[in-house]
């Protein structure tokens, strides 16, 4: 299966902070890549880096022409009606219905004109992805599914309230049906039936979707795939399966983190330990002087290049294990606070 979004060892720093480093992805048709970790790993930057929104340090993003981003703020000016919205969200998908039907008819009038064949597939194809020959219904049910049938379609976007306003962004996605769809905390002012809707449209959706979110619920019932950006001894890793094959994962992953840590450490005090006594030796066995050097030179000599070598190689293993050892695992985030019945 083609890969329909891409990126490539990216990395982004602001202020000398570094926020992304070495993240690799790659989603396909039909995958649903979830992407989480603590406020300030890099969320909704990797999302912007995405849809081409920012540029990476480093690192490269291929995506398609047909991609469609949630932003906090609707791309239409105040005075739009709403109907102006959703009118928009449905252009496209009506230019290329005119433009398969004119397809179809060239092509009827010449069926062995490999132009007009491939010209002709190439919509299909699009139409097919596009599910276009249900769009116009799909504007109504997602509108119906996001609380906003009731909204006069004549009423301008500036009138609306935050909420609505984000609603209405994320209904117009949802009813382009991008081959690629990047969502930023997209359960955020919606009630628990347009949470329901929005889950079940997006694990019918045919592209790929990469989702930003603290949803745990979404995250475990849309989601085909889980990238962490949270510290680990690999950098971003990639889970299969929902939020909760991820936490069974992790918890997996962090116990063979912590035991190769420990590990490593004792190997580093035994190292330290080893290169001090050596050391010793080597004083001990220091070179002695007038009519006891021709003796030492004999048997003395060798002792000491013997131990000399030895302790040029427990060195040399300990800089290299100081310089690969894995950073101690941070401590699993806990609820410090109490509750009372009073404040539940």
């Amino acid at each position: 299966m083609s890969v329909v979004l891409s990126a490539h060892d990216l990395a982004k720093a602001y202020g000398g902070r570094r926020v992304l480093d070495g993240v690799t992805l790659s989603v396909s048709p039909g995958a649903r890549l979830g992407v989480i970790g603590e406020n300030g790993a890099g969320k909704s930057t990797l999302l912007r880096l995405l849809a081409g929104v920012e540029e990476p340090d480093r690192g490269h993003v291929r995506r398609p022409a047909d991609l469609g981003f949630l932003r906090q703020e609707l791309p239409h000016p105040g005075h739009a009606a709403v109907g102006d919205v959703v009118a928009a969200a449905l252009a496209d998908l009506h230019r290329v219905g005119e433009q398969l039907a004119a397809a179809a008819a060239r092509l009827a009038d010449h069926p062995d004109d490999p132009a007009a064949l491939a010209t002709y597939g190439d919509l299909l194809q699009w139409a097919v992805d596009h599910d276009l020959w249900d769009a116009d219904r799909r504007a109504e049910l997602v509108l119906a599914g996001l609380g906003l049938a009731g909204v006069d379609r004549d009423r301008p976007v500036g009138t609306l309230s935050g909420g609505e306003r984000c609603r209405l962004g994320l209904a117009a996605l949802l009813i382009r049906q991008p081959r690629a769809l990047l969502l930023d905390e997209p359960t955020n002012h919606l009630d628990d039936e347009a949470i329901a809707f929005v889950e079940a449209h997006l694990t019918r959706l045919p592209g790929a979707v990469v989702i930003a979110s603290h949803d745990r619920t979404l995250l475990d019932t849309v989601c085909t795939d889980i990238l962490d950006l949270d510290p680990s001894r690999r950098g971003p890793t990639r889970y299969g399966g929902g939020y909760s094959d991820y936490l069974r994962a992790k918890a997996v992953e962090r116990r063979r983190w912590q035991e190769q840590y420990l590990a490593e450490q004792r190997r580093l005090a035994e190292l330290r330990t080893a290169v001090r006594t050596v050391a010793a030796q080597v004083s001990h066995h220091r070179a002695p002087r007038g009519r006891d050097k021709l003796a030492y030179d004999r048997h003395g000599g060798r002792v000491q290049a013997q131990i000399s070598r030895r302790i040029r190689d427990t060195r040399r293993r300990l800089t290299e294990l100081e310089r690969h050892q894995v950073r101690r695992p941070p401590q699993p985030l806990r609820f410090a606070g109490t509750l009372d019945r009073k404040s539940v």
